[in-house]
């Protein structure tokens, strides 16, 4: 089968790779469809010292994948022949480590609700990206699984975070994270929701998703205009990036007990902030998602409009064309690109 596979740093390309072998709590799936992560799948290609988790070169990329159960393990109960599922991955195949492997055209999914139940009684247990492997309804847009995705993921992350009614949130970074982190923290009923960046158009866009106010970061004092903004300081402050210096400005707008969270990933976790600029009881968070939780609730906001996937899809290529897609993503073209692998 084809995949795209990197070996090693600015190395990648599609490659005739193994398909991968299902076990008996396991579901084969035809991937459709997989969404290119602007951080994590950028990082992975970079090298190691931008992506502590990386596993040994040659690796199978992707991990906002959508397809097709084709065949399911004796012991799958709860997953059949045509579910539409997300986040198919290749598991490590021989000659080959995966970095979640979901740009692929075969990957494996578990049955996760059979694991949890027989887990008791069997040496059987719940690997945790299983949790995330949840189906979706036979009509689902999957061009817009990668947004869909990572929607879950910020919502589920900002809820965690105690983002709520009469919250006054400050987010760092208006790619398709912070994008998605606008339209979730006003769903979730904040007060006020400021975004920062530096490009007119992803402003732009953070602004369709509800921001209240935002700011481009070129030639404006940040803080400044926050101060103006939010006077009494931001009860949430989000990284959307992975900057230290984001952190270290996020960390000083913040109101006294507020609440510094780091969602993007900086290279090799590094984080060097000088507290003592903080205000009053401030504390932070590394901001987990949990999108099992709320996978129900978002289909649910995607068919009552709540939240549309592809409104934040630039665009949609076909797994040959991967470098066009990263070099749209590179040059700033695009922000979310999906490739179809069927």
């Amino acid at each position: 089968m084809l995949a795209v596979v990197v070996r090693g740093p600015g190395e990648y390309g599609v490659e005739e790779v193994p398909e991968p072998v299902y076990g008996d709590y396991e579901a084969l799936v035809r991937i459709s469809h997989c969404g290119i992560c602007t951080g994590t799948d950028r990082h992975i290609i970079a090298g190691k010292e931008h992506f502590p988790y990386l596993a040994p070169y040659p690796t199978v990329l992707g991990h906002e994948s959508v397809g097709d159960v084709v065949a399911v393990g004796s012991s799958v109960r709860y997953l059949k022949e045509g579910d539409v599922v997300l986040r198919a991955m290749t598991g490590a195949l021989p000659g080959y480590s995966s970095t979640f492997g979901g740009m692929a055209e075969y990957g494996v999914v578990g049955d996760a609700r059979a694991i949890a139940e027989d887990a008791p009684c069997s040496p059987v247990r719940l690997p945790r990206p299983m949790a995330y492997q949840q189906k979706v309804p036979p009509d689902f847009d999957r061009a817009g699984a990668g947004v869909f995705i990572t929607f879950k993921e910020t919502l589920s992350a900002a809820q965690d975070f105690g983002v709520q009614a009469g919250s006054r949130v400050l987010i760092l970074g208006v790619g398709g994270v912070g994008q998605c982190f606008v339209r979730a923290c006003k769903l979730l009923g904040a007060e006020e929701v400021i975004a920062v960046g530096r490009r007119s158009a992803p402003l732009e866009r953070a602004a369709e998703m509800g921001a209240d106010q935002c700011i481009n970061s070129a030639g404006t004092n940040i803080a400044s205009a926050v101060r103006e903004a939010i006077g009494g300081g931001c009860t949430h402050v989000i990284d959307a990036v992975g900057s230290n210096d984001l952190l270290q400005q996020g960390l000083e707008l913040l109101a006294p007990g507020g609440q510094l969270g780091q969602y993007g990933v900086p290279p090799a976790r590094q984080m060097t902030l000088d507290w003592s600029a903080a205000p009053a009881g401030v504390s932070m968070e590394i901001l987990a998602p949990q999108e099992h939780r709320v996978h129900k609730l978002c289909l649910d906001w995607v068919r009552l409009r709540f939240f549309d996937p592809r409104s934040l899809l630039d665009a949609v290529l076909p797994l040959g064309e991967v470098h066009k897609a990263f070099e749209l993503i590179e040059d700033q073209q695009a922000m979310r690109v999906t490739l179809t692998l069927t």
